[in-house]
């Protein structure tokens, strides 16, 4: 069934996804509608006309959404994955991207924020040294969008990734892909359909894509999910993105520091707040990372996550609106263990 008010509902949506590209600095011509930050992805490495040799480097640390598909892409095409390890300063971390790079270096891709050990890249550096080889940079905003101010232009990134949920604190499942401006010959419409076009003849056969990012994009999506996604939004922004950061970085220093404080308890994340986020990783011991997520949950009603992809450990998500209380009991149970 078709929509009911399409009066109505078309300059809805045109207001929820300007509302979104404002919030990352963007102009509305920019963002692509997609389902997701993998989406968003797979529209970038799969436009990208690959040759066997050529090279895609992403972070040591990146989780599947990224990693998978630059393995899948070796599988098929031969092309070489290389990884850059994580490090605490964002000099040498740049650094190291930057040295890593080539000639045969056709994409950089990799989170904004990691998501094991909850670092913060260099964006604007890494972002940078790609496009003085030439590479098309992808920065993934699943664990950073929400958090602090974001200006996709002034990041410098030929693209980005991002999602309505986590620190956004929408439903999941939608997202979108910033393009900084569209250039066919680099990155080729792969998956074209509804919603891409700016014109298409049935009887001729002819078409146009749209001239900005929504090129990449085809439908159908839940619009429900992209207006909530907006409303979500003015919530942050209400409360002031400057503001949530300042609380973040108290939050997240004071668990931090009572994890240098505890035995048995080695911090992962970057300890100064400019190369980390709201995620604070941190490793136990002998201990099983599982252990202690089912002791802490079962027993104290804490959810936080083991990891064990790229270290074997425990992260601990660190929103807002929690108190210093709760953070203090955090504390208190991982030193029972």
């Amino acid at each position: 069934m078709h929509i009911a008010y399409p009066d109505e509902e078309w300059p809805r949506r045109e207001v929820s996804l300007t509302r979104i590209a404002r919030f990352f600095c963007a102009d509305r011509n920019q963002i692509a509608l997609m389902r997701g930050v993998s989406e968003a992805f797979q529209t970038v490495i799969r436009g990208i006309d690959w040759q066997a040799e050529d090279r895609i480097l992403i972070s040591a640390e990146e989780e599947a959404a990224v990693y998978l598909a630059a393995l899948h892409l070796r599988d098929r095409h031969g092309v070489k994955v290389e990884t850059v390890p994580i490090v605490s300063a964002s000099d040498e971390q740049a650094e190291l991207f930057e040295s890593a790079m080539t000639e045969r270096t056709r994409l950089v891709a990799f989170s904004h924020v990691t998501t094991d050990i909850g670092a913060r890249l260099p964006a604007e550096r890494i972002c940078r040294s790609a496009r003085k080889v030439g590479a098309i940079s992808f920065v993934d905003l699943a664990h950073s969008g929400g958090l602090f101010p974001i200006d996709l232009n002034d990041m410098g990134c030929d693209f980005a990734g991002a999602l309505s949920y986590k620190w956004m604190y929408a439903p999941y499942a939608s997202g979108l892909l910033f393009c900084r401006e569209p250039d066919q010959e680099r990155v080729a419409v792969t998956y074209a359909g509804g919603r891409s076009e700016s014109s298409l003849d049935w009887e001729t056969g002819e078409y146009a894509f749209k001239p900005g990012a929504e090129r990449y994009q085809f439908g159908p999506w839940s619009w429900p999910l992209v207006h909530a996604w907006a409303r979500s939004l003015d919530f942050l922004d209400v409360i002031g993105i400057t503001r949530i950061w300042e609380r973040t970085c108290e939050l997240t220093d004071r668990l931090k520091n009572g994890i240098l404080e505890t035995d048995r308890l080695d911090l992962f994340t970057p300890l100064k707040s400019e190369d980390s986020a709201a995620l604070v990783s941190f490793g136990v011991g002998a201990i099983s990372p599982e252990m202690v997520r089912d002791t802490l949950r079962e027993r104290h009603n804490l959810v936080i996550k083991a990891i064990h992809a790229t270290r074997k450990g425990m992260r601990a998500s660190v929103p807002f609106f929690l108190l210093e209380e709760e953070v203090d009991f955090l504390i208190d149970k991982l030193r029972e263990l």
